[in-house]
């Protein structure tokens, strides 16, 4: 097959070479003062009525996704028969970086919270990622500005005519940062791993269900034959981080996440990235500084540091004081837009990416029975004033989710979207009073001795997720539903959604990838190694999910994805309120990066810092 004819499909999640990888993020983090929440919380008690139209994207719903490849030396050619597809491209502007004139220094990100891991099998949320995308590197990572696959530690690959067999011929020259060598023993090791149980990786499920083997058959070599064909599997499963088996192959796996490697200790810690783990103080900063021996090139700065600052507010200040060099993705709220745009030594970066925010059902009956029928499900979510929320707590930037695929997807079909939810009150009641919940003395419904009474879950240090709570709670109250809004500190909301499913609702942020596949969220095997934290399950979405999978053709694949979301947002097993703008702001004495909805660490070993 010629180059131009291999069209990889990708399914590349957000948050640099990470989001791909960590598929959870934090939500939005934003400050909107008293008076404005107030008017909104008004706004979103009553009336009925989709009052405006949704934001559309910069780019035009459906766009056709490109189709070209060019061979280089990091874009592989392919033997395969089987045609494969090019997604969208990211929109966002990637500049060229420029030649460094001062090598030194030290690059500071700040986040609001912590990172969970510096262990990427383990790696769930948006900071630890940020960290293991310097210290690792993977097989294929994604081009920023075509979404298409390159080749990262892979030198080049080939795909078997039957679609089946993946053999990728690894770089020569990669060492670990201790000096061992890297082979593709660990790359076997690493994949292992995550489709090990015991890991407890978030893309297990995922993995076992997609890959039948994995084997080295030389240093050079490692060959991943497929239980079946799977259009998005090149960059979907082929971007993960890879680890060291000559530190790790002793370890348990059901003791991972406490090992030394996984809690951060300079020497054990160790990848093949441009930058070396040197200390975590927790809840303080993460330092790492270069490796000189990067096979790509020694990087220019001598250090990078992420910065555990309280809130949005210290992290703006902190900007403009030049305390913080990077806000990192999304870690700027809409409400400091104006103010860092006005600072001449700040540049600010708003662009279209995958990002959403949603909240979901526990429907898990022995949890709780509220949500099993879809009818509350539905009234609630007709009871929020989804465009008044998007405008004034996020200032417009974003627009009211319509499906479950993002505006930048070619899977985007919100015109084909039976169910649209607009804000309808008396529908809310109405849907309500038929299922049978009639209001108490105290206002709130009851069925069957059981009041419609919750907990909604969201994570501290989101503002946004605060707020879109409490007008949550407000619009529910006004249908006789009482919601009582819970902040989690971040690790320990990770935990109550991932591992103990200890919830009834949750709010959260997230992100899909550029490829429409959405198995790790709807998916009934997805519930335990991977995101369908809610237990959902419909036979219909997983054979649709399949052919998705399956199908090489974007028309028949589109058609495939309108279906799925059809079904999944008739059942509302989670609710997608919006598709918010990411949000990124640097200071200019920072060269060469460059934030974007697909990788901001790509070019890492090349960032600098005038002296």
């Amino acid at each position: 097959m010629k180059p131009e004819d291999l069209k990889p499909s990708i399914d590349v999640a957000l948050e640099s070479s990470l989001t791909r990888r960590s598929l959870l993020r934090r939500g939005g983090i934003i400050g909107v003062g008293v008076p404005i929440i107030g008017w909104l919380l008004s706004a979103c008690g009553g009336g009925s009525g989709d009052s405006t139209t949704p934001a559309t994207s910069s780019r035009s719903a459906g766009a056709a996704p490109s189709t070209s490849t060019t061979a280089s030396a990091s874009t592989p050619t392919s033997s395969a028969a089987t045609p494969s597809l090019s997604a969208t491209p990211s929109g966002t502007a990637i500049g060229s970086p420029v030649a460094a004139t001062h090598v030194g220094g030290t690059l500071v990100q700040a986040a609001a919270a912590d990172a969970t891991t510096v262990n990427p099998i383990l790696e769930a949320d948006t900071v630890s990622a940020d960290i293991t995308s310097l210290i690792f590197d993977a097989v294929i990572h994604v081009d920023p500005q075509t979404t298409e696959p390159r080749g990262d530690m892979a030198k080049s690959w080939d795909i078997s005519t039957d679609a089946l067999t993946y053999t990728f011929t690894l770089q020569d020259g990669i060492t670990w940062h201790d000096g061992s060598p890297f082979t593709a023993d660990d790359v076997k090791f690493t994949y292992d791993l995550h489709m090990n149980a015991d890991s407890n990786s978030p893309h297990t499920a995922e993995l076992t269900e997609r890959i039948k083997s994995v084997e080295a058959p030389d240093e050079k070599t490692v060959v991943f034959t497929l239980a079946a064909p799977a259009s998005p599997f090149l960059v979907n499963n082929m971007i993960y981080e890879i680890v060291p088996q000559h530190i790790l192959q002793s370890v348990d796996p059901k003791a991972l996440a406490q090992h030394p490697f996984s809690t951060g200790k300079a020497g054990t810690t160790i990848g093949t990235g441009p930058f070396m783990f040197k200390e975590w103080v927790k809840d303080d900063h993460i330092t790492l500084e270069k490796y000189a021996g990067y096979w790509r090139g020694e990087p220019h700065l001598d250090s990078f540091s992420l910065k555990v600052v309280p809130d949005v507010t210290t992290l703006v200040q902190q900007l403009q004081t030049g305390e913080v060099d990077y806000s990192g993705r999304d870690g700027v709220d809409e409400a400091s837009v104006k103010t860092l745009q006005s600072d001449k030594s700040i540049v600010v970066a708003t662009y279209d990416s995958f990002d959403f925010t949603y909240y979901g059902y526990q429907l898990d009956d022995s949890k709780t029975t509220l949500f099993q029928d879809k009818a509350v499900r539905q009234a609630l979510f007709y009871a929020l004033d989804r465009q008044q929320m998007v405008e004034a707590i996020r200032f417009g930037l974003g627009s009211v989710a319509i499906g479950t695929m993002g505006v930048d997807s070619w899977a985007y079909t919100p015109d084909q979207i039976t169910l649209k939810y607009p804000h309808d009150v008396d529908k809310a009641n109405q849907m309500l009073d038929d299922a049978g919940w009639v209001k108490g003395d105290d206002g709130v419904r009851a069925k069957d001795g059981q009041r419609l009474a919750f907990t909604l879950h969201t994570n501290s240090g989101s503002d946004v997720n605060t707020q879109y709570a409490a007008v949550m709670q407000q619009a529910w109250k006004a249908i006789g539903v009482d919601c009582t809004p819970q902040e989690n500190e971040w690790n320990a909301f990770l935990e109550r959604l991932t591992s103990t499913h200890d919830f009834e609702v949750f709010l959260i942020g997230f992100s899909w990838g550029v490829d429409p596949d959405q198995s790790n969220m709807w998916s009934t095997a997805a519930y335990e190694g991977g995101l369908n934290v809610n237990k959902y399950s419909n036979l219909q979405v997983d054979d649709l999910l399949e052919q998705g999978i399956r199908e090489t053709a974007i028309p028949t694949r589109k058609q495939i994805y309108t279906q799925m979301q059809n079904i999944v947002v008739d059942d509302l097993p989670n609710a997608i309120i919006d598709f918010p703008k990411s949000i990124a702001a640097y200071n200019k004495r920072v060269h060469n990066l460059f934030p974007n909805a697909v990788d901001d660490r790509w070019n890492a070993h090349l960032w600098w810092v005038d002296a």
